[in-house]
């Protein structure tokens, strides 16, 4: 038949009556191609095959009306990597009808795949893989790459796991929503993994790690609108004779008490300090008695700035000592540091225990100091480097910056930024005393008390005799108030300022 084409669209008559059959006289099977079981099944757009999604691989949750299965698109197109290789007999299904004698070794691949957790990883046979290979070539490349990498491996190194423990271990939960049949799904963060690895979750997935759940929770629970810090009565001192009941973690020795009840007088009468015990004596926990005993009284929140390699111990520490208080550790990529900031930083304003709207439009504009979400944000002088634009603009209650003797130096970048920082209270944390050498004591002085301590030349030009008796007492009164050192040999607390001056004379 011969068709006059007259228009600049046209349609394959035999592909028309095709697709027109298909879509009325086609019939899709009524069973799951891998189970046999009816019931729930989801439909392949692209051909007649029936599945469960519990039995496709990986499980997937679909979400679209339309889907193709497995055997019209294979699903090691969605896979991020192969991570073990094992030879195994024939599954139970195909040996079951062979004599032990005819069972072959099937040699299979650990596939972790995208957008999924380590829970999820599933074993796919080698004929499986190398089927979908023929159609699509890089995965071949990438099989070749894993068997170079494998091969170097020494597997019968003890420490030699494809997926650590901790990889399916439920670190944090940030988020939670309905996903599309009704069943409870959590964005979940696994220890030991970045924030960039977060993934969502159903329930009956997660239901053993019912505590992190329940953590995640009882956060939401404790939005509250800011607390009024203007009462002088709030900062009063508490006194600890002993170890406080809100610190879980063992009890403190008498020094780390005086440490404790020093930090907490010094900021209850906003005197900014330097805590300077030996290495050994506890000044994390000391520090973190503090922000916790600060916290009880509903304050916060607050910073701690130290060393990235210290990070993971100050995060340990939070969870002996302070369990109750919301820890976040600020650091690693871009896309890790983007999904802290939405899921971490900020309760959402769309609370669904808030109380109906007033009609004012102040009153209904949340401020975000009052959405905080964690009491305390660890985070490493890269970040300070890095995020300052972001981390600024936070009204800190206490700033505790360990290894403090980093701010000596008022030409660092890290001293400029830290400086300009909105902060109540500030705390030096430094086991390495300043050893005769009163500018770079002043420049530590400068930071915590821009104003009493305001122009170094000032100073310097004052104290240029620090030998004459008058000088050394003027400059101990000074120093008094801000500095604290407890030392390893004697068990007890002397000053800094007194260490430092008998040095210096």
């Amino acid at each position: 038949m011969f068709v006059n084409i007259l228009f600049s669209s046209f349609g394959c008559p035999v592909f028309i009556l095709n697709s027109v059959l298909a879509h009325f006289c086609v019939q899709k099977e009524d069973a799951c191609r891998k189970c046999g079981l009816s019931d729930n099944l989801v439909s392949c757009t692209t051909c007649t095959y029936a599945f469960h999604r519990k039995c496709l691989v990986p499980c997937l949750n679909i979400t679209s009306d339309k889907w193709s299965c497995p055997e019209c698109v294979s699903p090691l197109t969605e896979m991020e990597k192969i991570l073990d290789c094992e030879t195994k007999v024939a599954s139970e299904e195909t040996s079951s009808s062979e004599s032990g004698s005819n069972k072959k070794p099937v040699k299979q691949y650990l596939i972790k795949w995208k957008g999924l957790s380590h829970i999820h990883c599933t074993w796919v046979s080698e004929d499986e893989y190398f089927e979908a290979a023929k159609i699509h070539p890089r995965l071949k490349t990438r099989l070749n790459n894993f068997n170079r990498q494998f091969e170097s491996t020494d597997k019968s190194d003890d420490d030699y796991v494809p997926i650590r423990p901790e990889w399916t271990t439920v670190d944090r939960v940030l988020a939670s929503r309905k996903n599309s049949s009704g069943e409870r799904e959590y964005y979940v963060k696994w220890k030991e993994l970045s924030y960039d690895e977060c993934t969502w979750e159903s329930e009956s997935d997660i239901s053993v790690f019912q505590p992190q759940i329940e953590r995640y929770n009882e956060i939401l629970s404790r939005r509250k609108k800011s607390t009024d810090k203007s009462k002088n009565a709030d900062r009063a001192m508490r006194h600890a004779e002993q170890t406080p009941e809100f610190l879980t973690g063992g009890t403190l020795h008498p020094y780390q008490l005086e440490g404790l009840n020093f930090l907490r007088y010094s900021w209850s009468i906003n005197k900014r300090v330097i805590l300077g015990d030996e290495m050994g004596l506890g000044k994390t926990i000391q520090s973190i008695a503090f922000l916790a005993s600060v916290s009880e009284d509903k304050f916060g929140p607050h910073l701690v700035v130290a060393p990235l390699s210290t990070l993971r111990n100050w995060e340990r520490e939070f969870a002996t000592w302070a369990p109750q208080m919301n820890v976040i550790m600020y650091f690693g990529s871009g896309s890790s540091r983007d999904i802290i900031k939405k899921y971490e930083f900020y309760y959402s304003k769309d609370n669904p225990k808030k109380l109906k709207k007033n009609k004012s439009s102040s009153s209904n504009d949340e401020k975000k100091e009052s959405r905080i979400k964690f009491d305390v944000l660890l985070t490493s002088y890269e970040m300070i480097n890095m995020d300052s634009a972001v981390l600024k603009t936070i009204e800190w209650e206490c700033m505790i910056v360990d290894e403090g003797h980093r701010l000596k130096n008022k030409d660092s970048k890290l001293f400029g930024l830290l400086k300009d920082y909105h902060t109540q209270h500030r705390v030096l944390l430094t086991g390495t005393p300043v050893q005769n050498n009163l500018d770079e004591l002043f420049m530590l002085m400068h930071f915590l008390e821009g104003e009493t301590f305001g122009s170094i030349s000032d100073l310097q030009e004052e104290f240029k005799d620090i030998n004459q008796d008058k000088q050394v007492e003027k400059l101990h009164g000074m120093l008094k108030p801000h500095l604290l050192r407890s030392m390893n040999t004697f068990d007890r607390l002397f000053l800094l300022a007194i260490w430092l001056l008998i040095s210096i004379k």
